[in-house]
């Protein structure tokens, strides 16, 4: 089975929810702002649609030949900030290790330089998550001091994070 990144599309949305809530039950560490109990597959086909032509939105997801997904990355532009973006990225458990998540970082971060109208990529993480902040770090994103906070993961405890920023102008 061969692996690629891709935009996102909107044939993509019944996989992509089915993504979106098994990364959430494997992971303590992933959340989705909505409930995705109260979106259905058109709807999900008409957000891809609409944030794929934006300038300042984008999801990639970690496609095989047969498009199923394995991992997605989203940069969603922050209201009142368009030229910011948050940053979230998340693998299936049984494909962490090989190094999707970089991959997914690198193709975003190639959008964002190269296509976006975007200044600042920003991103919270969980302070216990090393892999994650190495990664982060290693592509050039820094912490932003007295960010710290605690935030509910995905089990409803509150852990501490903080936010990191990357500027690209």
């Amino acid at each position: 089975m061969e692996l690629m990144i891709r935009p996102a599309e909107g044939r993509d949305a019944d996989k992509l929810l089915a993504l979106l809530h098994q990364l959430q039950t494997e992971s303590t560490t992933f959340m989705v702002a909505q409930d995705l109990e109260t979106i259905d597959g058109v709807t999900e086909a008409d957000n891809i649609s609409f944030l794929q032509a934006t300038t300042n939105n984008i999801i990639l997801v970690v496609a095989s030949d047969e498009d199923d997904l394995f991992g997605l990355i989203s940069a969603a532009a922050i209201p009142g900030k368009p030229r910011e973006v948050e940053v979230g990225v998340a693998v299936l458990a049984a494909y962490q290790g090989f190094g999707l998540a970089q991959a997914l970082i690198d193709e975003m971060l190639t959008w964002a330089r190269e296509y976006s109208t975007v200044d600042v990529i920003r991103l919270t993480v969980q302070s216990h998550n090393a892999p994650a902040i190495h990664i982060y770090e290693k592509v050039g994103f820094t912490r932003v001091p007295n960010s710290e906070t605690l935030v509910e993961n995905s089990v409803g405890e509150q852990v501490p994070a903080f936010d990191m920023l990357l500027n690209l102008k």
